[in-house]
């Protein structure tokens, strides 16, 4: 494994600590900003973290360029970056900042490297549990010193516990079938999904919309190096950081199988 891994995660963990644990239910009306109307917020804490990540990432890497979710907002024409050669950072400094807003200590930290279009290494940290799950493109994907290994042959897939939007969630729920699966959740937190998807927690999800990268590059490499299958609902296309804003949806599943089954349900 690359010694890169270590030291983001040891990055992640120190600024989280300092910037983002530190204002957990601290926050004041001065530190909540909207960035889309009243429909997307961004926090102190998301501005201070981003900022704190690139310099460190910057000084772990000098020839690579950081994608920040509130730096991205602000200049869109820097995810141009992932079309070059150029090695380029994703980061989302705290994804789910509303559950952080209000209290609700399901957030995450989510950053990627990705070098020529691949998404090569990712780390996603749950700053409250103090537990970092990390990849490397052929490597395998860890908790600590455990490999993480999604072995898992559903016998049924109403046995399975699965993230769903709202609309799809509904239809599923006043469906007669009898294999349609009967535990759907949402964290509102992607990165706390992705981090129980390779944990075997959550067995399928499936998202769509812009697809934005720092939230998707990370935790689509972790499922996959752990044995999980990860492609898009039209043409099954492998995911990649470059299509971001395509309105493409994805569906992770725990294997080739069971993705079909659940295609075929969606």
């Amino acid at each position: 494994m690359d010694s890169l891994l270590p030291t983001v995660e040891d990055l992640l963990a120190r600024v989280a600590d300092q910037e983002i644990l530190s204002r957990f239910n601290k926050l004041t009306e001065l530190d909540i900003h909207y960035k889309d109307g009243r429909r997307d917020i961004v926090t102190t804490a998301d501005l201070e973290a981003e900022n704190r990540i690139r310099e460190g990432l910057l000084k772990i890497m000098p020839d690579s360029v950081v994608i920040g979710e509130e730096d991205a907002f602000k200049n869109p024409e820097i995810l141009d970056k992932l079309n070059g050669s150029t090695p380029v950072w994703l980061v989302d400094p705290v994804d789910g900042t509303r559950n952080f807003s209000n209290g609700k200590a399901c957030f995450a930290v989510i950053c990627a490297l990705v070098v020529d279009g691949v998404t090569q290494m990712g780390w996603i940290l749950d700053p409250v549990a103090g537990a970092c799950i990390y990849t490397q493109k052929g490597h395998g994907t860890y908790l600590g010193e455990q490999k993480l290994n999604l072995n898992f042959q559903p016998d049924d897939l109403q046995s399975l516990t699965g993230s769903l939007g709202e609309c799809i969630q509904d239809r599923f729920k006043k469906s007669t079938a009898d294999d349609v699966p009967e535990r759907l959740v949402r964290y509102h937190c992607v990165g706390r999904e992705y981090m129980d998807l390779a944990l075997g927690k959550i067995h399928f999800a499936l998202y769509g919309g812009k697809m934005m990268p720092w939230d998707h590059a990370a935790g689509v490499l972790m499922v996959q190096e752990a044995g999980g299958y990860a492609r898009t609902i039209n043409g099954e296309r492998d995911y990649s950081p470059r299509r971001q804003g395509s309105e493409e949806r994805l569906l992770i599943a725990p294997n080739a199988p069971t993705f079909k089954s659940l295609l075929q349900l969606i």
